[in-house]
């Protein structure tokens, strides 16, 4: 859903899709972040380590939707 989003928003500015779709891992770090029983899904693996990977995904998603110039 989140990919179809983005899409429809980088047709409107190729950086404006790059940011709903960092939207997706830092929404997964956030329910990640919640208490119980919202993340009993991932329960073999190291909650920070799920979360901290999430948000720097998502971060340098954004920043290389800036580094990348635009084509116009």
């Amino acid at each position: 859903m989140g990919i179809i989003i983005a899409a429809a928003g980088a047709f409107i500015d190729f950086r404006l899709g790059a940011i709903i779709l960092a939207i997706v891992p830092a929404g997964l770090a956030m329910v990640r972040a919640m208490p119980s029983p919202w993340d009993e899904v991932w329960t073999n693996r190291s909650r920070s380590v799920d979360i901290a990977t999430g948000l720097i995904f998502a971060i340098l998603l954004v920043a290389l939707a800036f580094v990348v110039p635009q084509s116009r």
